[in-house]
């Protein structure tokens, strides 16, 4: 199991993402670069690890969740990451082989999670998670800042739910 994905993980925010980038890699997936002038591939990757999920669809939609009802943000800038041709392509691909009942099946597959992030774990938290976050988070460690925001990733049995076989998905 990655690491990230355990509550009191003692990594560093950026032993973290090395972590989930190498993940990426492991299972021959793309690890998106880092734009000149924007933050918004990092801001998003960091999201995945403080909020201790990875890349499967099912995973990916939760954070969504995380993101929209638990983070402060600026929507523009939420919204570039939607632009970049990686992202664009992805949904393209993933939209042509799964088709939108697939998707919809997915979705509400998913939403009990959703509405237990909504409705439990946004409660626990002590203030949103700052989308775009200072630079001095990277030294710290993923527990000590999972303490300050008072955020309580959701355990394995939280995510118990079948996930979409399709030729992007993560095997393990």
């Amino acid at each position: 199991m990655l690491s990230f994905k355990n509550q009191n993980c003692s990594l560093t925010l950026r032993e973290g993402i090395k972590e989930y980038n190498d993940y990426l890699r492991a299972n021959g997936k793309e690890v998106l670069a880092q734009l000149r002038d924007s933050s918004i591939v990092q801001d998003h990757d960091v999201t995945h690890v403080i909020f201790g999920l990875d890349t499967t669809l099912e995973e990916e939609s939760l954070l969504d969740t995380w993101v929209l009802w638990c983070c402060s943000y600026r929507l523009s800038h939420l919204m570039s990451y939607s632009k970049q041709p990686e992202i664009k392509d992805l949904y393209k691909k993933l939209l042509r082989e799964v088709g939108i009942f697939k998707f919809l099946k997915l979705l509400i597959n998913v939403f009990p999670t959703k509405f237990k992030i909504i409705f439990k774990h946004k409660k626990l938290m002590k203030k949103k998670w700052p989308f775009e976050f200072p630079e001095a988070y990277f030294d710290r460690k993923i527990i000590d800042l999972r303490r300050e925001y008072g955020i309580e990733i959701l355990k394995e049995e939280d995510k118990k739910f079948r996930k979409l076989n399709w030729s992007g998905a993560i095997k393990n």
